[in-house]
């Protein structure tokens, strides 16, 4: 068994990461996964969250968007939507697709009320919402 496991972080738009790593923890649709070497194969659906790497005693963090991760032998492949370090966090950005997300999900919850409105259209707001409250959450917290 190796006691690193070489990781890589794809967007559509670029690789992000690729180095040995100890560990990595990804947010997992059902909840945190924590993958060290040795780990068993797996394909799992990632969901927004923060991303943590350790590599001896340095613990560097990302947001990550929706996507994929699998696990093969001693290989960790991270396919997601964004992968952001907090010094890539614009918060003023964020605040405002926050706020626009929030406003248009009331637009459509009041147009609701009158007329037939796809639940997709609710689901990339609820998304977005929950993406900007994330990216802010997470640049306070590395922040403080």
């Amino acid at each position: 068994m190796a006691d690193k496991i070489d990781l890589e972080v794809v967007t559509p738009e670029q690789a992000v990461f690729h180095e040995p790593v100890d560990d990595v923890v990804v947010p997992g649709v059902l909840g945190q996964m924590d993958i060290l070497p040795g780990h068993l194969p797996t394909l799992a659906a990632l969901d927004v969250g923060q991303m943590t790497i350790r590599q001896g005693d340095k613990e560097r963090h990302f947001l990550i968007d929706q996507g994929f991760a699998e696990v093969h032998e001693d290989r960790v492949t991270v396919l997601t939507e964004a992968c952001e370090g907090v010094d890539d966090i614009d918060i003023e950005q964020a605040k405002r697709l926050l706020e626009k997300s929030a406003e248009e999900l009331a637009r459509l919850e009041e147009a609701s009320r009158s007329e037939e409105v796809e639940e997709e259209l609710f689901d990339r707001h609820r998304l977005s919402l929950k993406r900007q409250r994330m990216r802010l959450a997470f640049a306070k917290e590395e922040l403080d």
